[in-house]
């Protein structure tokens, strides 16, 4: 095993991307080398640490327990040289927007609407960071963070984007296989014993309080489960025609319009729980956060209206 303190920055900047992405060709094409190269790398340095950073599914990976908290240092740690080498050459921070965003709120959500927020401010330089790790502002980086909670965080000013808003979802192909032709409007939570349950770690009791909410809690007995150490490979294994995963409609809702997935319930789970725009008081007081601001809540606003309107029109139809 090679010293430590042999490991190559190049390394650790590819092991940030590929963390990022949830996925190794993604990550080589942003470092402009082959899925192949990016794979052996990250091989090479768990070699070095001795745990693994990441878990392999297929074509996507997701971070280990331990590569998620090594991740979030490295990432601090590149963050830092990249500020450092601005500060040295003299180049201001002005406009670098730092922020720590959910990894599946992200990827669901916030990365599709992300170039319309860089195409309106070209001038700001965006760095993000996906973790679900939340951090002391007084001594990261961060200008502000995307957090899941009750909007209580000590010290630091919130506003609600959403609530989180639970249903399940399956791929519309798995649907009509295991029940044919049946109309959504006549599904009900009992059919749910006929399919695979998908579940998450990072979400432990979603399945558990939906099913409660819609009265069909004895499901979880009588179904087939597959566990996923995160909410995001529970939803991509839903649309590979997995099983059902219990999912926030704002994240799937595209999936949904598009009828890659069926959401056939029309008992949905509105939680007191949401995301929220979080930043230390003083961060608002800077142009560069205060226009990210009004875009998400904008942005987030368009979102609850929609969904809204869709759970309106589906109640009506089941009617």
């Amino acid at each position: 095993m090679r010293l430590l303190s042999q490991v190559n920055l190049n390394s650790l900047k590819i092991v940030e991307s590929a963390a990022r992405h949830g996925n190794f060709t993604r990550a080589g094409e942003e470092q402009f080398i082959t899925a192949s190269a990016v794979s052996q790398r990250v091989k090479s340095l768990e070699d070095q640490l001795r745990f693994k950073i990441f878990q392999r599914g297929g074509n996507a990976v997701s971070l280990t327990p331990e590569g998620e908290t090594y991740v979030s240092r490295v990432r601090e740690a590149l963050e830092r040289i990249v500020a450092a080498s601005m500060e040295a050459t003299g180049q201001s921070q002005e406009h670098v927007l730092k922020i720590s965003v959910l990894p599946t709120f992200a990827a669901r959500w916030l990365f599709p609407r992300l170039p319309l927020f860089q195409q309106r401010y070209p001038d700001i330089v965006m760095r993000v960071s996906t973790s679900y790790a939340t951090h002391e502002f007084t001594t990261s980086e961060f200008d502000l963070e995307i957090r899941y909670g009750d909007g209580h965080f000590h010290g630091l000013q919130s506003n609600l984007l959403f609530r989180e808003d639970l249903t399940p979802v399956c791929s519309r192909k798995l649907f009509h296989e295991v029940l044919a032709d049946k109309q959504l409007s006549k599904v009900t939570p009992d059919d749910l014993r006929h399919f695979t349950l998908l579940h998450s770690d990072t979400c432990t009791q979603n399945w558990q309080s939906w099913l409660g909410f819609a009265g069909a809690s004895f499901v979880l007995s009588e179904t087939k489960s597959i566990y996923f150490d995160s909410c995001m490979m529970s939803y991509e294994a839903a649309n590979s025609g997995m099983g059902f995963a219990v999912a926030n409609r704002a994240y799937m809702a595209s999936d949904i319009r598009a009828e890659r997935l069926v959401a056939p319930f029309a008992v949905h789970h509105p939680n007191t729980a949401g995301w929220y725009f979080v930043s230390p008081p003083k961060s608002l007081a800077t142009r560069k956060v205060l226009l990210f601001k009004h875009w998400v809540m904008a942005e987030a606003a368009l979102t609850q209206r929609q969904l809204d309107s869709e759970i309106s029109s589906e109640a009506a139809m089941a009617v």
